[in-house]
């Protein structure tokens, strides 16, 4: 009902500033923060468009909307503080629970963790120990979800939705959120970390490991820390995965730290977290913050998530595989096997990317006026990737982009709305071509 009432509002008010047509000087001036809410209150697309058309008549620049929605995130809250170990929250037509912790001194700086939990836990039998870890400093976050299958779409799902939910509820800092897992929490944090690193400060598997089908997706973790605990021990989950997991990713100069502890507990072996590895992991904790754009950004997609990562993402590639874990509900399922496609990016400046790949048929770039200029040409170039054994041997470099990009409001406010992240501002969206050159671009 608020939410309706807030609606109502913001659209009464947006009518009576935006209605009056003519020279009339007494008309009210344009309300530009009110329109802007009315955008990301409504689930209207014929109001959204209407909305940018006003933002675009009256000539209303990317700078000033960007200001605007900063300010729309919370600065300080009404809402419940402390333990709240039986919260709800609704999606897809079900109800899950979800335990939530939040410090009396939560402000705009405060950082949050995810904690998922194994098998046979939940939220609320999770968050307790934690709370008394990083209870003073932390937003701490421990959703539940049937069985601990994290890997399931429908759990990823839950996890992103609930981050987005808190953050838009508590002030917390976007680049300081951490998504931590223990035994099947782990194997979330990875594959939701993998997916989705650019959501994340850095993420903690803790006993915990993903096969070697799913460590081709480890490169996208090259910009987003990983801190690794797993007992030599530890009877359920090989260490050897773990081993092969934090080689691959010092292979690939990502930030990680790896801690492998010798302890044994008397229910689990070496399945657990020791209580001295606690301090190492909250002074880590509370250094790290997300870079939210890197000039240079590595990943690999599969058919499921082809979401951007940044700056950059895979749009359509080359007979792509879909790889899906099932979980205990029912949910669609989108399983076949095929290619995985490979792309790096990099940004060097003056407007100028160069983009390599592997089973790309297209990709697509975010601009941000805060590292490109708009009065000048966009100009892209890209090489593709061939496999000649173990190898990875570069082809001919053609440029696939060359021309001025407008921006487009409808980016900004879409991707802002979807995303509540002040840090993630886009003005425009290119798509570039994979497959062939430009014939007009010539390099200057």
């Amino acid at each position: 009902m608020r939410r309706i009432a807030g609606l109502f509002l913001v659209l009464s008010a947006t009518l009576a500033c935006v209605t009056a047509e003519g020279p009339d000087s007494s008309a009210a001036p344009y309300d530009i923060a009110t329109d802007i809410s009315l955008f990301l209150l409504t689930d209207d697309p014929s109001v959204e468009k209407q909305v940018l058309e006003r933002l675009k008549s009256n000539e209303v620049s990317s700078s000033t909307v960007k200001s605007i929605l900063r300010t729309t995130l919370p600065k300080k809250s009404t809402q419940p503080i402390g333990l709240q170990l039986d919260r709800k929250f609704k999606m897809n037509g079900k109800t899950y629970s979800y335990a939530l912790h939040v410090p009396a001194s939560v402000s705009p700086n405060t950082p949050m963790i995810v904690v998922m939990h194994g098998m046979g836990g939940s939220g609320a039998n999770t968050i307790q120990a934690w709370v008394e870890r990083l209870g003073k400093e932390f937003v701490i976050l421990c959703p539940s979800y049937p069985m601990g299958a994290w890997w399931s779409k429908n759990a990823e799902e839950l996890v992103l939705k609930l981050v987005d939910e808190t953050r838009t509820t508590y002030p917390i800092n976007p680049n300081r959120v951490f998504l931590a897992g223990l035994s099947n929490g782990a194997i979330g944090a990875y594959l939701i970390g993998m997916f989705y690193p650019d959501r994340f400060a850095g993420i903690v598997p803790i006993a915990g490991s993903i096969t070697e089908r799913y460590m081709h997706f480890l490169v996208n973790l090259r910009n987003t820390p990983a801190y690794l605990i797993q007992g030599a021990f530890d009877p359920i989950f090989p260490i050897e995965l773990t081993r092969r997991v934090h080689k691959i990713l010092t292979d690939i100069k990502s930030p990680v730290v790896y801690r492998e502890h010798q302890e044994q507990g008397t229910a689990h072996g070496g399945h657990f977290l020791p209580e001295s590895e606690v301090p190492a992991l909250i002074e880590w904790l509370k250094k790290q913050r997300r870079n939210p754009s890197p000039k240079v950004v590595r990943m690999t997609r599969e058919a499921n998530h082809l979401e951007r990562i940044f700056w950059v993402g895979v749009t359509r590639g080359l007979k792509l595989a879909a790889l899906q874990i099932p979980g205990p509900e029912m949910e669609p399922l989108n399983i076949h096997d095929g290619k995985i496609a490979t792309l790096f990016a990099a940004d060097k400046g003056n407007n100028r990317f160069e983009v390599m790949g592997k089973n790309l048929i297209e990709f697509e770039m975010h601009l941000s006026s805060d590292r490109t200029d708009f009065d000048q040409p966009v100009v892209v170039t890209f090489q593709p990737i061939r496999d000649e054994g173990k190898l990875l041997v570069p082809g001919e470099k053609f440029v696939a982009f060359h021309k001025k990009v407008e921006k487009d409001p409808g980016v900004l406010l879409g991707g802002f709305k979807r995303f509540r992240d002040p840090d993630l501002l886009f003005d425009a969206t290119i798509k570039v071509s994979a497959q062939k050159a430009v014939d007009f671009a010539v390099l200057p």
